[in-house]
């Protein structure tokens, strides 16, 4: 992979209203960048310890952080380009990369194709389940990107197409997308909160992180607060999570709706302190606390704090 070059942000930061259990020790809102001396000194403090700490661990760290190129939110869903295939394949990518390792599933990347049926949802849509389970199942596993949960989650992903399968040709999937974020506050967090866990919109075997790790396949900037980001949003003290059991240094928060959320807007806050696109700062918490060799334990991550105003 090549190193990520990130760009600034050029635009204001939106006001995120979270009214939860979940206690947001940094300030959402507008973020001044013409004060930038002044202004969130503990987040620049932060991710310039985090810089420094993965520079000690692992010299090559940046050549592995993804490229994720930035799309705004009504950009992305006006734009006809936008088809139900490059929607649902956006879809399957998040799906399957959340169930075996990353590296196994870029290893096949380009080959995913045949089993999603050059990711035409109407298409998957029509599978049995026996067919799931006797032709894309072992399809996986005789490239040893497999998992205990990927049969469940191919199915889920079956329903999933069903859902987004119920309009015009071509478009319906990016129809379901408009409709969903029409419904919210046109915030992306927002977006990827109703397709977890919207009644009415919740895809099937898709939760908040995988919702927004899809988002971000298409291009759009935010946070997938996945284990990782949360152990290091509340060993930093940004998230409080009132139910985090530190079993052992690796061990995560149990985390409820409001709390992810706020984990969300916690990154696009370190981000836009930094003038870093979010998905760079999501990438670069992640491989701190993921990667063999960088992995810091929730000790490390609190440590890089506690010199920071």
């Amino acid at each position: 992979m090549s190193a990520l070059h990130c760009r600034c942000f050029t635009d204001a930061g939106r006001v995120a209203m979270v009214t939860s259990p979940a206690k947001l020790v940094i300030e959402m809102g507008d973020l001044d960048h013409s004060q930038d001396d002044e202004s969130h000194p503990r987040l620049r403090c932060l991710w310039g310890n985090l810089n420094e700490a993965l520079d000690s661990r692992a010299q090559d760290w940046k050549g592995h952080i993804e490229i994720h190129d930035r799309v705004d939110i009504d950009h992305l869903l006006g734009d006809e380009a936008l088809t139900d295939s490059v929607i649902f394949e956006a879809l399957a990518l998040a799906l399957v990369s959340g169930n075996t390792r990353w590296e196994r599933i870029a290893r096949i990347r380009s080959e995913l194709a045949e089993p999603f049926l050059d990711f035409n949802p109407r298409r998957f849509a029509t599978l049995s389940d026996t067919a799931i389970e006797t032709q894309v199942l072992p399809w996986f596993r005789h490239r040893k990107a497999g998992s205990a949960n990927l049969r469940a989650s191919l199915l889920r992903l079956k329903a999933t197409a069903v859902k987004l399968s119920g309009g015009p040709p071509k478009s319906a999937a990016r129809s379901y997308l408009r409709a969903a974020w029409a419904d919210g506050n046109g915030t992306p967090e927002a977006l990827a909160l109703a397709l977890g866990t919207s009644e009415k919109w919740k895809l099937p075997g898709f939760g908040i992180a995988l919702a927004a790790e899809a988002l971000r396949n298409l291009g759009l900037d935010l946070c997938k607060p996945d284990r990782h980001i949360q152990r290091a949003i509340g060993s930093w003290s940004l998230v409080s999570f009132r139910n985090w059991e530190r079993r052992g240094p690796f061990t995560s928060p149990q985390s409820s709706k409001s709390e992810l959320l706020a984990t969300m807007f916690a990154v696009r806050s370190i981000a836009e302190a930094n003038r870093i696109t979010v998905n760079y700062a999501n990438s670069v918490i992640w491989y701190a606390g993921a990667v063999s060799g960088a992995r810091m334990t929730n000790t490390d991550l609190a440590g890089l704090s506690y010199l920071c105003p």
